[in-house]
């Protein structure tokens, strides 16, 4: 109970930071602008980022590990119950990916940032995102098989939760970079 206090007060306090830096970002510069972050406060947005999406990862994971416990788990077909393993399997290389910049910085550079580490950083949590998108619509499908009886429509819903997710993490992100780059006039 102490360390879900402890967590929730940490979680609260990192979001009230966040918003405190967003809000003076909006106040002291105009709509366009960019302010270059140092090496440190790269790699503090780069930590916070990957303890927002981990403990979700984690919950998924969990839960599809004891989904295989379960008896309607065995109703589904074979196809699907290894669709439910695939799934598994990317939710264990998004986790892998979340924490590898972890622990490569306390293997490697410990008392230092570097502009390498920002980048594989970045990449590796991209990277994992993908992961986690396509096992995120593999268990919808799964679910919405169980629920609907209907392969089509279930592959329908996954891919289209596949589709959301992506254009939400991705699509939407690569394309307000790439407008803030043209020159503007």
């Amino acid at each position: 109970m102490a360390k879900e206090a402890t967590f929730a007060s940490g979680l609260a306090r990192r979001v009230k930071r966040r918003a405190q830096r967003e809000r003076a970002r909006r106040e002291h510069s105009p709509e366009n602008s960019f302010e270059q972050q140092s090496l440190k406060d790269q790699a503090q947005s780069t930590h916070e980022e990957a303890r927002m999406v981990l403990p979700g990862i984690q919950a998924l994971f969990g839960f599809q590990l004891i989904a295989v416990f379960n008896r309607p788990f065995f109703d589904l077909d074979l196809a699907d119950r290894y669709l439910h393993l695939a799934s598994l399997v990317l939710v264990a290389i998004s986790i892998g990916l979340i924490m590898a910049p972890a622990a490569y910085h306390r293997l490697t550079e410990s008392t230092l940032i570097t502009r390498q580490w920002i980048r594989l950083a970045s990449t590796d949590i991209a990277r994992a995102m993908v992961a986690l998108m396509l096992a995120v619509s593999l268990d919808v499908y799964i679910v919405a098989v169980m629920i609907s009886g209907n392969a089509l429509v279930a592959a329908l819903i996954g891919i289209l939760t596949g589709c959301f997710l992506g254009l939400l993490w991705f699509a939407l992100p690569i394309a307000r970079r790439a407008r803030e780059r043209l020159p503007s006039g």
